[in-house]
């Protein structure tokens, strides 16, 4: 990704047509002063934005990030069951003072 950016700014090659390493782009980029530093940071960030597939989002996964995981009706399945289980289990109904009492009684 990054070398590929390199075509973007020749500024950067000591050399015309010179093959940079990443750490020797990365080197020759901190070089550079903050501004243009962050100029470059900018351009790199939105040819990544660019060059990442979209995916179209599924209206019914709950994820807020969009997380395919959660495209598969198997894996909602199993949160699903995963909470109700955890909720069975720790669910104690406590309807009188007696129960209370007995129940502190017990810990």
């Amino acid at each position: 990704m990054v070398q590929s950016w390199v075509v973007y700014n020749p500024s950067l090659r000591q050399k015309e047509n010179e093959t940079m390493t990443t750490t020797a782009i990365l080197k020759a980029i901190n070089a550079l002063p903050t501004a243009e530093r962050m100029k470059i940071v900018e351009q790199v960030i939105h040819t990544i934005r660019l060059e990442m597939p979209k995916r179209k989002k599924n209206p019914n996964n709950p994820s807020p990030s969009d997380d395919p995981w959660f495209d598969d009706p198997r894996n909602i399945a199993i949160v699903k069951e995963a909470i109700q289980s955890a909720k069975d289990e720790n669910e104690i109904v406590l309807s009188s003072k007696k129960d209370i009492k007995e129940f502190f009684a017990n810990l």
